[in-house]
């Protein structure tokens, strides 16, 4: 995680002696020696951020370092966007602040030395936490997880419950009359019973009849090629002294070959239990294992669906889903009742031990592990209560398995990929998250690796919601039609891991209690349903880069004290004023979501925050209505704004938005009055329409926005038919959504190259798609 900020901000640093190389000028030494030692600092952070689990000290060494890391960014952005705001100022009016600019030179000089001097006694400080000698004669926290993880096919669950019809679908899967050597996979989140479930068709009756050799290697994150090799080929052998020797003495390339031929003549069954990587199937693959026509199966098992499909693209993975409530609680009562579970579950023990199931989130191994807890205890409501009140804990332990399965989804994620997995925490639990404000959250963090091509951030950010679904870290809640994830959500117990590992990291904190203190290392902060009389933040002041606010009625926020927030979200946050003028003090802020607040009026000084990235102003109800000022042309970095409900008192200038991609909710008259040719990144523009708009004159307008590849037309409460027209002119865009009352027919025309039409709350009598 370290190494990953280290990086950015690294990355970062570099990118502003670029970009603000005027306002940095006369700093620029300064500037680039922090950023070379930052430099040097990474080098030692990789092994450091492996012993964080191991020892607090270690982990608090990283925390300074990250800190630090941060604030080195905040101290020159912020002095960059300060000189910046001076630039479009008269000669007059810059020559007066040419004092306070020396001032200023002065003052970040000085900071940056007091940095470098903090730099300086953390460096120091390496040795006496054990930093320089990492791995020698020690164990690491990651091969004690992998030990814990280890599986046999010999020790199988006789208490499973609710895989009956995979099974059955499975054992189909491997006994198919098909003489190819084909792939089977199993995939899911850790816990979700993969092995249980591999392990119970490997010792089927009609499994075991069919293949006349099996063998079974568990692969793991860190797997020793060569071992695996030797275990596959003792399983098919009788083991004998010369053999073991043999096996020892072989390079790798002869164990391929002596597997290879125990494996060419018969019809073989090898289960590969927990593989992580591509690389490890195709070592196998490619060398070991022969395809020559004996009906040979392999049964694979992975968190990574990647994994699966590179194994054989051909076939669908078999994807196991959490337990349902009922299941569940079947389980639950046999692993915590055992033989009792027959009798049913004691009257005052049933409303405690059917939350304790619930808690489980469907996942056998939780359910199981629990369980099993449950099951050497008095069987006291008092007792169980105390295991519910304390049920993270319990899971957690480091000697649990169900904790180290959790623990190892989450140590083998790439480091920008655990930024964001722990990103995902600070939403409540059962959250349904849009996939579309994550993205724009996580670009507006800066979290996104460079590329080569502008606006390409949010691809990038798609990417890797998109990869960790692909690892069952994060699960998907919505598709859109063409296949795209539209909202997603974090299994209870990920979301239990990802606040442990954040809180042990000073990463983030979530208030959630009239008693919780906000730590002043906090960077990032959820606050969740505080009570209605005393919203409030305390006196603390956090160096916050994400303030998200969540089931929260009314909030008073003083801006001087988050100057340097990136991100701040209020949506649904009902509060009884409006957003106050001193919102200007945030300079460095990206993201401002203000969806569905009570908020009137946005004060004239939004118009100073050159940095913002996405504004959303939506509301759910046509007459919560919000004024804006005619600012929106001076956020010169806007990628999306989402105007829904907003009120401008002239037409809104919007033009030479250069970097805007998303435009949503606009006003017909407002797109009328601007050269929307100057919008030259206008990816989505949703526009309301009304009775006088002129189709096909809009249509002319918006045929030269050469980027645009999705509209919206938005109409409601009047009849479109005869003025909706023209549409046959945009031949660049794609994708047509037609929303409202007022459609009661499809139009004219469309555009040329549409591959996908959109239809929604319409008057429409008829099936149009039947013609």
């Amino acid at each position: 995680m370290a190494d990953t900020i280290i990086s950015l901000v690294v990355e970062r640093t570099g990118d502003l002696l670029i970009q603000k190389i005027v306002f940095l000028k006369d700093v620029r030494g300064q500037v680039e020696r922090l950023q070379n030692y930052l430099v040097r600092m990474r080098c030692f952070l990789k092994d450091a951020d492996q012993r964080q689990d191991e020892d607090a000290r270690i982990r608090n060494w990283v925390s300074e370092i990250r800190a630090a890391a941060y604030d080195a960014e905040d101290i020159i952005e912020i002095f960059a966007s300060k000189i910046e705001s001076i630039k479009d100022k008269g000669f007059v009016t810059r020559l007066a602040y040419y004092p306070w600019r020396m001032v200023s030179l002065n003052k970040i000089g000085k900071e940056i030395e007091s940095l470098q001097t903090r730099l300086d006694d953390i460096a120091a400080s390496r040795e006496k936490f054990g930093i320089k000698n990492l791995g020698e004669g020690t164990s690491t926290h990651g091969e004690e997880l992998q030990r814990l993880r280890r599986s046999s096919p010999l020790s199988e669950d006789k208490d499973i419950v609710g895989f009956e019809k995979i099974t059955k679908s499975l054992v189909a899967e491997l006994l198919k009359a098909d003489r190819n050597r084909r792939v089977v996979s199993i995939i899911g989140m850790g816990g979700a019973g993969k092995t249980t479930l591999a392990k119970k068709v490997y010792n089927h009756a009609d499994v075991r009849e069919r293949f006349n050799c099996r063998a079974w290697v568990c692969v793991s994150s860190s797997y020793d090629y060569k071992k695996m090799l030797r275990a596959i080929i003792k399983q098919l052998n009788p083991i004998t002294n010369e053999l073991l020797d043999m096996l020892e003495k072989m390079e790798e390339e002869d164990l391929e070959r002596r597997l290879y031929q125990d494996l060419q003549d018969k019809c073989y069954l090898v289960v590969l239990d927990d593989v992580w990587e591509e690389a490890a199937w195709d070592c196998l693959a490619r060398r070991a294992f022969p395809d020559v026509g004996t009906s040979s199966r392999v049964l694979l098992t992975s968190r990574n669906r990647d994994v699966a499909q590179h194994a054989d693209a051909y076939r669908h993975p078999y994807e196991l889903k959490t337990l349902g409530q009922e299941d569940s609680w079947h389980l639950f009562l046999k692993k915590a009742l055992g033989d009792g579970a027959n009798a049913g579950c004691p009257p005052d023990l049933e409303e405690v031990g059917r939350e304790i199931a619930r808690r489980c989130g469907g996942l056998p191994l939780a359910i199981t592990v629990i369980g099993g807890l449950l099951l050497g205890k008095n069987k006291s409501k008092t007792v169980w209560e105390e295991v519910l009140n304390n049920f993270s804990a319990h899971l957690s332990r480091s000697r649990s398995e169900a904790g180290a399965i959790l623990e190892l989804s989450y140590a083998d994620l790439p480091a920008n990929l655990k930024f964001c997995f722990l990103y995902l925490g600070l939403f409540p639990e059962d959250s349904v998250i849009s996939v579309r404000k994550l993205i724009h959250m996580w670009v507006a963090e800066g979290i996104m690796q460079k590329r080569d091509a502008v606006n390409l951030e949010e691809a990038a950010a798609y990417d890797d919601v998109e990869r960790l679904c692909s690892r069952n870290m994060v699960q998907v809640a919505e598709m859109t039609v063409d296949e795209r994830i539209k909202s997603c959500r974090v299994h209870d117990l990920l979301r239990d891991l990802a606040i442990r590992k954040a809180e042990d990291e000073i990463f983030f904190q979530i208030h959630d209690t009239r008693d919780d203190q906000i730590s002043a290392k906090s960077r990032y902060l959820a606050v969740h349903s505080l009570p209605l009389d005393k919203n409030y933040l305390g006196s603390s002041t956090p160096p916050l880069r994400s303030l998200l606010f969540f089931n929260v009625r009314e909030v008073s926020l003083g801006f001087r004290s988050f100057r340097k927030l990136r991100i701040l979200d209020l949506e649904d946050v009902k509060m009884g004023y409006n957003l106050p003028k001193e919102i200007d003090k945030v300079r460095l802020l990206r993201y401002l979501g203000l969806r569905d607040t009570y908020i009137g009026k946005l004060p004239h000084s939004v118009g100073c925050l050159r940095y913002l990235q996405t504004l959303d102003m939506r509301r759910r109800y046509a007459n919560w209505k919000v004024k804006v000022p005619n600012f929106i042309w001076k956020l010169e970095s806007l990628r999306h704004l989402y105007a829904k409900g907003m009120e401008c008192d002239v037409p809104l200038k919007i033009e030479g938005l250069r970097n805007l991609q998303t435009l949503s909710g606009i006003r017909f008259d407002d797109i009328m009055h601007n050269d929307m040719t100057t919008l030259t990144s206008l990816q989505k523009l949703g526009i309301w329409v009304d009775e006088w708009s002129e189709i096909d004159e809009l249509c002319m307008h918006l045929s030269e926005v050469g980027s645009l590849k999705k509209l919206h037309l938005f109409a409601d409460a009047i009849r479109l038919q005869p003025i909706l027209a023209g549409l046959s002119n945009l031949h660049r865009v794609t994708e047509l959504k037609l929303s409202g009352r007022g459609l009661f027919m499809l139009p004219p025309d469309f555009p040329p190259n549409l591959s996908r039409l959109s239809l929604s709350s319409t008057w429409l009598e008829d099936d149009p798609m039947q013609h």
